[in-house]
């Protein structure tokens, strides 16, 4: 077994380790199988500090455990479709070990802007939805939005995410320290704060150290406890999407314009106008996924 992604955290500190087995290792389990021998070009170093991997001399630079290595955030702008995450290669190696996966005759979601290889089995996707479904319908009504449209958004960022989701498990808390997305509605750190101080949305009222004069990293730690959990995460989606209603609403209605929605959903509130342009992933959202939520929310 070798090494062929390796995901450092938001204090570049190597994090997690994808094994040519397609599985994600925290550091704890790949040092214990360093220990044993079990993970080939690479050898525990003990430190003060801790214990840490390391790549054997005669390994070629191209697989040492450096060259492998990407960022936490880098993998998420990955995921929600840039395409400028460093160490490509070692991206590309993971990408198609999850292709490998994947079963012949399914029917797939394709995110727009995502490579052919990263699409995603319908059946999975509707599976993940289902289980946020009462969570997506409570958001909807508490906000005032169309359950429908919340739920084809969810949907966008599930067939986006899912394929990275082992690792970003692993990951964990450890992700946090750069205003990343998370969860399954992908709700960033620093807007969800910002939603919070405006009194827009608030998972606990009696949290105190919510919201900060000035967000740092141990806010943002403190934050993502909240962002994890499912209810809080569609509440801040569904709460975005009220606020961008609001903030627009001198200029136009976009309480029906899904494709708009969609758009400043991973652009941002954006500056209001009369006559707004969805861009591609905004109209997949209106013409492929907002369908298929209206089927499976009822």
């Amino acid at each position: 077994m070798n090494i062929i992604l390796v995901i450092t955290d938001a204090r570049r500190k190597s994090s997690v380790f994808v094994t040519n087995k397609g599985t994600p290792l925290t550091l704890k389990a790949a040092v214990a199988l360093a220990f044993r021998g079990t993970i080939e070009d690479i050898y525990p170093v003990q430190k003060v500090t801790g214990v840490y991997l390391r790549t054997l001399r005669h390994v070629p630079r191209e697989k040492e455990l450096k060259s492998l290595s990407i960022t936490s955030k880098a993998l998420i702008s990955y995921a929600q479709g840039a395409r400028n995450a460093h160490s490509v290669q070692s991206m590309s190696s993971y990408i198609k070990l999850y292709a490998a996966s994947l079963a012949d005759g399914s029917v797939y979601i394709l995110p727009v802007g995502q490579p052919h290889l990263l699409r995603m089995p319908t059946a999975i996707v509707k599976k993940i939805f289902i289980t946020h479904k009462k969570h997506i319908l409570d958001a909807a009504k508490e906000f005032s939005i169309d359950p429908a449209m919340l739920g084809a958004i969810i949907i966008d960022e599930i067939a986006r995410l899912f394929p990275f989701e082992p690792i970003v498990e692993a990951l964990g808390g450890n992700i946090v320290g750069v205003n990343v997305s998370i969860g399954v509605a992908q709700v960033k750190i620093d807007t969800a704060h910002d939603l919070i101080r405006r009194g827009i949305y608030h998972p606990n009222p009696k949290d105190t150290r919510l919201p900060y004069a000035r967000l740092t990293n141990a806010g943002r730690r403190h934050l993502y406890n909240y962002l994890i959990q499912p209810k809080h995460n569609v509440r801040f989606a569904a709460a975005f999407i009220r606020f961008v209603i609001d903030f627009w609403s001198e200029h136009i209605d976009l309480s029906p314009r899904t494709d708009i929605i969609g758009t400043l959903y991973h652009r941002g509130y954006g500056e209001p106008k009369n006559n707004p342009n969805a861009n591609e992933r905004g109209k997949q959202i209106y013409e492929e996924f907002y369908p298929m939520s209206k089927r499976w929310i009822v």
